[in-house]
């Protein structure tokens, strides 16, 4: 499944639940929550079998808030891969 499509699957399911009722910016602040779970599953010495559903929600949330904006992201992760693979290094250690 393309991220696109995975994108609308994941909205019409936020729809059905009554989720889409936030403003942008609550909506970041609840990707900005998913990355505190992530990181409260790497206080040990590595993540635990838990920190790849965090990422997941990361994503999830993510995705939703680009989804209700019109936003085509798989386009806009293609266009940004390019635009970093251009940028280089840019003095920043390999």
């Amino acid at each position: 499944m393309h991220l696109n499509e995975l994108s609308r699957r994941n909205w019409e399911w936020v729809e059905s639940q009554g989720w889409h009722n936030k403003t942008p910016l609550e909506c970041l602040m609840l990707v900005v929550s998913e990355c505190g779970e992530a990181a409260n599953e790497c206080r040990g010495e590595k993540p635990t079998d838990h920190f790849g559903e965090e990422l997941a929600d990361i994503i999830l949330r993510t995705i939703d808030l680009a989804e209700n904006h019109g936003i085509n992201i798989e386009a806009a992760v293609l266009r940004k891969m390019k635009i970093n693979d251009e940028r280089g290094t840019r003095g920043r250690l390999k």
